[in-house]
């Protein structure tokens, strides 16, 4: 049941009576394992290399998301950076107005910019109170995953990712781009809603084997393999037209 509550309606406009004047899109990240509610703590899961694990911790930045139609120019959201924590999903959901038109894709940035990791002090999602930010590196983690699996040889069996870096040979900001499969309209007084999934899974695509790595917590090319792994973990959950 739960799956298909997550497969159902990547597209959903309806009338809102009150919003005559305006026109909203509702983004909604679903963290999942598999293509299935990722559970924290609790659930077991095992990896593309047999590692059976529990992940404890999820979180990620959505930087510059933009809505895309073919043959025209795109529409940049006027929200900044959203951090998407799956302990906490109130996180996973963000909306804003847009102009009307049609639009067939979409696309943002995993990660924070280098404006933004050389600018000071932020608030928000980039307070460094909400536990990515590097003091000792002047840096955001773009993202974090952490957990547990009998094949880690640490203490408590525990692995542990936090992938930053901003500045190259070693950015581990990725590009991500959906095509919506159907096209949607913004139209006055409706509301539109674009479901995407999160997939924790692909963290451990292309070699990623808890016996052998469990532990990146600084930019380097382990970093920036991590964030191209992760970069493929989002897809759009399905569409009606």
């Amino acid at each position: 049941m739960f799956a298909l509550s997550y497969i159902c309606n990547a597209l959903v406009v309806t009338a809102c009576a009150k919003e005559k004047d305006s026109a909203f899109v509702t983004v909604r990240i679903y963290p999942v394992f598999d293509g299935m509610q990722l559970i924290l703590d609790t659930e077991n899961y095992t990896n593309e290399h047999g590692n059976l694990l529990t992940i404890s911790l999820f979180r990620f930045y959505i930087t510059h998301l933009k809505l895309h139609v073919t043959g025209t120019s795109d529409y940049v959201t006027p929200e900044g950076s959203h951090l998407i924590d799956a302990q906490d999903t109130t996180t996973c959901s963000f909306s804003f107005s847009v102009p009307l038109g049609t639009f067939d894709s979409v696309s943002f940035v995993t990660g924070v910019d280098s404006a933004d990791n050389t600018s000071g002090a932020n608030s928000g999602d980039l307070d460094p109170a909400k536990g990515m930010y590097w003091a000792w590196n002047s840096g955001y983690i773009m993202a974090k995953l952490e957990g547990n699996s009998a094949v880690c040889k640490t203490i408590h069996k525990a692995f542990e990712f936090h992938i930053g870096g901003y500045m190259p040979p070693y950015n581990a900001m990725r590009q991500v781009n959906l095509p919506l499969g159907e096209t949607i309209t913004i139209e006055n007084g409706k509301r539109s809603t674009i479901n995407i999934n999160a997939d924790a899974a692909r963290w451990f695509a292309h070699g990623l084997d808890l016996s052998v790595t469990n532990s990146v917590l600084i930019p380097g090319r382990a970093a920036c393999e991590i964030a191209d792994n992760y970069s493929g973990m989002f897809s759009i959950s399905g569409s009606t037209p």
